[in-house]
């Protein structure tokens, strides 16, 4: 599409309502507070997860508060045609079109999928030295190239966002029902019921869907098979798609893996500097995750024995992953956890600020389930100033001794 199809409004005046759902997700609320400051604001995540529509959200209430649609320029670089050109050639050329100077009247900027636009992170440096008459906001799905050069070359210039996949509690938004936070557990059988629901269904073009086949086809087409069949091959020139297929079924079927990267150069028949390049590209592309081995005695974490998640559980949809290991995933994604533990036999699924979390999908918790999380607080919990730990359970809720017994629902309704 050329440039000014992509802003119609230039020409209608307003944002076609198919673009503009009137649900917003809740980081909506602090990017359009930010949109007065200076800074770039710069929105990054997962393929599908709403990026783009919170941009045309943006636009049009940018229009609605009574700014010239003619000064909204909107760049979406999975445009091929838009790729052959720097942005300082797309701001000329929509100057041309318009009439207005983008270099004296005030402008909002938006570039969507900037990642695929060559030197970006140039081109939008100098446009925020030179003109700040232009207020710039950029998306990506790309993590390393839109965080680690922008934070390097835009260092004081730029406010980072992350969309994830919907929480549950966006789910619950987006499905309409309303549930009183310090209350929740007023609407618990709502809150069981949804959750089943919410598992199957974290990006928002799913929400509704009722056909588990055609989401776990999306997972599989919208997603994971973009990214490695066109994003990182374009992002990484000479990338081995196959060998990249080949790793992430191996870890998207088993999430929460040891990677044992001997055995698995030996197994592939591939150098260890290759399995490392393939699992950068993966990590980079918000496919995997890895989790470090944290040393409490030594305050350090151990690169050797990391396991690797996937980056959100939804990405095992199509693997058809038992439920014990999609909750475990769950787990990771929502505690944020960097690091689990173990030491000799003993380990604890995760550390979120040193709190020991397990998880173990069952109705009836014994003291064998907990005994792991019960060792480290008795050795590390003094020195680490941890007081308790959790257990996150199938629907058991309680205490036992000082571990927090939680429903999986509970947990990413409400955290720890």
């Amino acid at each position: 599409m050329k440039l000014d199809e992509l802003n119609h409004w230039w020409a209608e005046k307003s944002v076609r309502p198919e673009l503009v759902p009137k649900t917003r997700r809740a980081i909506f609320t602090v990017i359009k507070r930010e949109l007065k400051r200076r800074q770039i604001q710069i929105l990054f995540g997962l393929r599908r997860v709403g990026k783009s529509t919170i941009f045309y959200q943006l636009i049009d209430e940018l229009i609605k508060s009574g700014v010239d649609p003619l000064h909204i320029v909107y760049c979406n670089f999975d445009e091929p045609e838009l790729q052959e050109k720097r942005i300082g050639e797309h701001l000329k050329e929509f100057s041309r079109l318009t009439g207005v100077d983008y270099k004296k009247e005030r402008l909002y900027l938006f570039l969507d999928e900037a990642q695929k636009s060559p030197s970006w992170v140039a081109d939008v440096k100098l446009l925020y030295d030179t003109l700040p008459n232009i207020k710039i906001l950029v998306s990506g799905s790309a993590s390393l190239n839109i965080l680690s050069e922008a934070k390097k070359s835009l260092a004081g210039r730029a406010l980072y966002y992350e969309l994830k996949p919907l929480s549950f509690s966006e789910f619950l938004h987006f499905k309409g029902i309303r549930v009183e936070k310090r209350r929740y557990l007023l609407y618990r059988d709502v809150l069981e019921r949804e959750f089943s629901n919410f598992l199957l269904r974290p990006f928002p073009e799913l929400v509704n869907e009722s056909d588990v086949s055609f989401i776990k086809r999306y997972v599989r087409s919208s997603v994971i098979e973009p990214i490695i069949l066109k994003d990182i091959p374009k992002e990484f020139k000479g990338a081995d798609v196959l060998l990249l297929e080949k790793i992430i079924n191996l870890f998207l079927s088993n999430p929460g893996q040891y990677l044992m990267l001997d055995e698995l150069a030996r197994d592939l028949k591939r150098g260890k500097a290759t399995l490392y390049k393939v699992l950068f590209y993966l990590e980079f592309s918000f496919l995997v995750k890895r989790i470090l081995n944290y040393r409490p005695s030594l305050r350090a974490a151990s690169r050797k024995l990391s396991k690797l998640y996937a980056y959100h559980p939804c990405l095992t949809l199509p693997f058809d992953v038992p439920r014990e290991k999609f909750a475990e995933n769950l787990v990771m994604f929502e505690s944020e956890a960097k690091y689990y533990w173990r030491e000799g036999e003993k380990e604890v699924d995760f550390l979120k600020d040193f709190i020991p979390i397990e998880v173990k999908l069952k109705s009836k918790i014994t003291r064998r389930d907990i005994k792991w999380v019960s060792f480290f607080l008795r050795k590390y919990g003094k020195k680490l100033d941890v007081r308790e730990g959790y257990v996150i359970t199938k629907d058991l809720r309680g205490k036992l001794d000082n571990i927090n017994l939680m429903p999986l629902w509970e947990f990413c309704f409400k955290g720890i």
